[in-house]
């Protein structure tokens, strides 16, 4: 057994003085963490409890239209592409079916920032068809199941939205409003109608999926294999039904691939939350414990439950201080380890209904009035309650919210809010 020295002796394992380096240990790693290295490692790690804010909103703002500027021209070059091979009856870009398809993915739209903010046009529409264009050409050869590619189009006034005019060229687009509206209607339960018609539109093009987008929404690279992996292992449940073929699919009537990532924290009232941060600090804690006995100290009794303790509880709250958000990013290493949970209310950017929960959220929802403080969202979550609906989130998310210019507040937004 290895020995220790102590006082320039070589003493044994059990040395009560020894025992007493254990506290100024725990009391220096405590202090070189949370005092040096995580303030310096999280002060620009968005949700972590050490970020600071340092930027003004003006220069937030110019940083963000910088960001979206370059989204732009390159997926404006996927576009152009893609039209290329449509004019040349290519077969190399993606076959997006308006039959016999597995998902119909449709992006909602509308025009933003009009007559406003100096004219700037952010034009989220074709970011967003653009990133999907290029995703589904990306793993097209791998991909197990059938897309469609929609816009549904739901401006008020649809004779003055430019930006939609040479995409619908290209994709099949469903038109809400042929002409201007002068109807005075709440925007909120405005844009529920809006969400429906999307909803029947590509319910109708006989998808097994419809899997709603707003424009807003920008697709993380792993949204493909991970939507595939999802409607296999979570709602068909292919994956059990090889070694048990009694398993019956699942009765999921939609499933969330985007919440904003400031509601995703350990301490924001969703229960399965302080477990999660309860079992990451036991299993980290144990193993962190192991490895210092191990390599550092020697083991005791008493010096092990002393160590055990600190430890669990030192990655409990370096994990608290880091921020969930953050911490999920590592389950980007693999699309098998991405997570599904029950889904919490708040918004839709990215939606995934299978065709009978599809049906079933138009007739309940078409049922419900919207206006301000309930919201589509809000009553999506009270419909569900109220009829005992199975939604599932997908986590980390799969969707990055880009939409700083909002059409339902009618001005500019802090995009990490939404």
């Amino acid at each position: 057994m290895a020995r220790m020295w102590c006082g320039g002796m070589i003493c044994c394992p059990w040395c009560t003085k020894c025992g007493d380096i254990v506290p100024k240990q725990i009391i220096l790693l405590y202090a070189l963490t949370f005092l040096v290295f995580l303030p310096l490692i999280c002060v620009n790690l968005r949700h972590s409890l050490y970020h600071l804010r340092l930027h003004d909103a003006d220069e937030e703002e110019t940083h963000l239209m910088t960001e979206n500027d370059k989204r732009l021209v390159e997926n404006g070059q996927i576009i152009k592409k893609y039209n290329e091979s449509v004019i040349q009856n290519s077969q190399s870009g993606p076959s997006l079916h308006s039959e016999d398809m597995d998902v119909g993915i449709t992006v909602i739209t509308v025009s933003r920032n009009r007559h406003r903010k100096g004219g700037y046009r952010p034009q989220y529409l074709t970011q967003v068809v653009g990133r999907l264009l290029g995703l589904l050409n990306s793993t097209a050869k791998h991909s197990k199941l059938k897309y469609g590619l929609f816009v549904c189009n739901v401006d008020d006034h649809p004779e003055t939205y430019d930006e939609l005019k040479p995409l619908k060229i290209l994709l099949p687009t469903f038109h809400m409003y042929q002409l201007k509206q002068d109807t005075k209607i709440d925007i909120f339960e405005k844009e529920k109608r809006d969400y429906i018609f999307c909803l029947e539109e590509t319910l109708k093009r006989n998808a097994l999926y419809a899997f709603l987008v707003e424009d807003d929404g920008y697709p993380h690279k792993d949204l493909i294999p991970v939507l595939e992996r999802t409607i296999d292992s979570h709602i068909e449940q292919k994956a059990l039904s090889e070694f048990s073929p009694k398993v019956l699919p699942r009765n999921v009537t939609y499933v969330k691939f985007y919440h904003p990532e400031r509601l995703l924290g350990y301490i924001n009232g969703e229960w399965e939350r302080i477990p999660e941060l309860i079992s990451v600090s036991f299993v980290f804690g144990t193993l962190m414990t192991i490895l210092y006995a191990h390599f550092i100290l020697q083991w005791t009794r008493h010096n092990i439950r002393m160590m055990w303790f600190a430890c669990v509880l030192y990655c409990g709250l370096v994990a608290l201080f880091v921020g969930r958000v953050n911490l999920m990013e590592l389950r980007r290493v693999s699309v098998q380890t991405y997570q599904v949970t029950s889904a919490p209310s708040c918004c839709t950017p990215a939606m995934l209904f299978p065709k009978q929960g599809g049906y079933e959220i138009v007739k309940r929802l078409s049922a419900v009035t919207c206006k301000r403080r309930y919201g589509k969202d809000t009553a999506l979550e009270d419909i569900r309650r109220r009829y005992g609906y199975t939604a599932l989130m997908v986590q980390p998310n799969l969707f990055k919210h880009i939409g700083l210019f909002s059409s339902l507040r009618k001005g500019i937004i802090d995009p990490f809010i939404v």
